[in-house]
């Protein structure tokens, strides 16, 4: 007797169903497909905490900047629900979570997730009409992609860490961003 071999599909998910789990771990949703968040080191926690002190002094009422929280990116049927580093949201109530319409900024800091936040997050953001900056912490320079053409040149727009970039009107000193060149060791896993 012959088995019939059956393929196995996946059951991908949509936000609306990832939103409801109870997950201990840190997660987010990706094309319908959960994944563990990687594990954040001093360079990656110091430069969040910094945003996050910079934006909140410089962005008018209305507004909030949003750390390490979900963004629905397209919405709550959407397959995706990426952990954004920082966010700066219209300032209200999300239930279940913030979307892409509700952002005004999206920012992830790379230091060992470059390659996934280059490629799949920041085209996300940016198709979703949501400017978008990646500080790549290894390189120590932040990458801009305001438009969908910015997606095209490798890095985007790239300022370095002598430089200053604009955020909704509020300039940040790239070195206010970074912990000073050998205060810590780098993470011992390939990034680029």
């Amino acid at each position: 007797m012959h088995l019939l071999e059956v393929e196995r599909t996946p059951h991908l998910l949509t936000v609306a169903e990832y939103m409801t789990l109870d997950i201990e771990e840190r997660t987010e949703l990706l094309g319908g497909t959960i994944y563990d968040v990687s594990p954040r080191y001093e360079p990656h926690r110091y430069a969040v905490r910094k945003l996050n002190q910079i934006l909140s002094a410089g962005i008018p009422s209305g507004q909030i900047v949003s750390c390490q929280d979900a963004v629905a990116v397209s919405g709550s049927k959407g397959r995706d629900a990426p952990e954004v580093d920082v966010a700066v949201l219209v300032d209200r109530i999300y239930e279940p979570v913030a979307t892409a319409a509700d952002a005004l900024a999206l920012i992830e800091v790379s230091d060992t997730t470059y390659r996934s936040d280059r490629h799949y997050k920041i085209p996300l953001y940016v198709n979703a009409g949501v400017p978008a900056w990646i500080l790549n912490i290894p390189l120590r320079q932040v990458e801009s992609y305001a438009s969908p053409a910015d997606l095209e040149l490798p890095h985007g727009n790239v300022v370095g860490e002598h430089d200053s970039f604009d955020v909704l009107g509020v300039t940040i000193p790239v070195a206010r961003l970074l912990v000073p060149r050998g205060a810590i060791a780098a993470p011992d896993v390939p990034f680029g």
